[in-house]
């Protein structure tokens, strides 16, 4: 079998090359990728010039597949030829205390994918068997890659304020991220209001049948469309921009809940004050355990919850350069990358 793979070189140039074909581990097994999605946080390593992506130079990028197992190792337990799979794309050291909780993301020795050699952007991925989880007949290939990273992402964060009193939420940032983020909430009947200083993005939620969409420029004023006049129960900034890091404070009400996702170089003004007067609750969330996306593939069931109305495009995996420069150039939807 011939393996392709989508390869960072540095400065936005990235080629589809052949690897070597290796054969699964003893703990390891074979997917054949169906689907594999574009991150927001690809993007920063196919604008990295070639000393700052260091070790993931001349390797396969990406970390949202979703395929079916086509071979399995000798002591493989929990999976078998023909089963499909999405995964939990940082692969955790399998032994401390945060791996056996299901919080790889915390692993003190944990590695992303592409860092491991195991970039999803690729036709055939091998991966250790604890990484994958076994995706129902019922979510599609391409849900599947929301659920290894966007999705994830997007849900860790909900279903934190979910069962809080939350009412009404104000969502700051409209990638994928953000847009995942209001179709889960609506789903679950809490309003969401999206902000975003970008108009393609602003056109494309509302394109999509969001109503409640407003410029940033404008979120001053911002509470006068707050069901309660003393501001939100909840917001969730997924953008990493100090300014919105603030502003997602400032139109809370007392009590409210404030989840950051985005990741910023940039230093956000906040106020102790904002803290301790309205008693607000600020909670870090990064991507999502183990045993959360096993909720959350139960919850999208149940619901009959899809996400392929935020698919931009899908693309073969033989143009992903052209969907990574399509992605790079602002536009706020999903791209998928189909290997075959």
């Amino acid at each position: 079998m011939k393996k392709i793979g989508a390869t960072l070189f540095g400065n936005k140039s990235l080629e589809v090359r052949e690897f070597p074909y290796l054969e699964p581990g003893l703990n390891e097994v074979l997917i054949e990728v169906k689907a594999a999605g574009i991150c927001g946080s690809d993007l920063h390593f196919y604008r990295s010039s070639p000393d700052e992506l260091g070790a993931r130079y001349g390797k396969i990028v990406g970390h949202e597949p979703a395929g079916v197992v086509v071979q399995t190792g000798d002591a493989v337990s929990n999976f078998k030829v023909g089963d499909r799979v999405t995964v939990n794309h940082t692969l955790g050291c399998g032994h401390c205390q945060y791996c056996h909780q299901g919080e790889t993301v915390l692993c003190p020795n944990g590695k992303g994918m592409a860092l491991a050699d195991a970039g999803a952007n690729t036709n055939f991925l091998k991966l250790p068997e604890n990484a994958c989880l076994e995706l129902p007949e019922n979510i599609s290939f391409e849900d599947g890659t929301f659920i290894a990273c966007t999705g994830a992402t997007a849900y860790n964060a909900v279903r934190q304020l979910r069962g809080q009193a939350i009412h009404n939420v104000v969502v700051f940032g409209l990638g994928p991220v953000g847009l995942s983020a209001i179709l889960m909430l609506e789903k679950m009947g809490i309003n969401a209001v999206g902000i975003d200083p970008i108009e393609s993005r602003r056109d494309f939620a509302t394109s999509l049948g969001f109503e409640k969409i407003a410029d940033f420029a404008k979120t001053e004023g911002l509470i006068k469309i707050s069901p309660n006049p003393e501001g939100f129960c909840g917001s969730i900034e997924t953008s990493g921009a100090s300014n919105a890091q603030s502003r997602a404070i400032d139109v809370l009400r007392p009590k409210g809940v404030v989840i950051y996702l985005g990741l910023s170089k940039g230093v956000p003004s906040i106020s102790p004050e904002q803290f301790i007067h309205k008693q607000i609750r600020l909670q870090g969330s990064k991507v999502l355990p183990t045993w959360a996306a096993v909720e959350m593939m139960n919850f999208m069931q149940e619901s009959r919850f899809s996400f392929e109305q935020l698919i931009q495009e899908k693309i073969p995996l033989q143009r992903a350069a052209e969907a990574f420069e399509m992605f790079e150039g602002g536009l706020s939807g999903k791209f998928i990358l189909l290997p075959n």
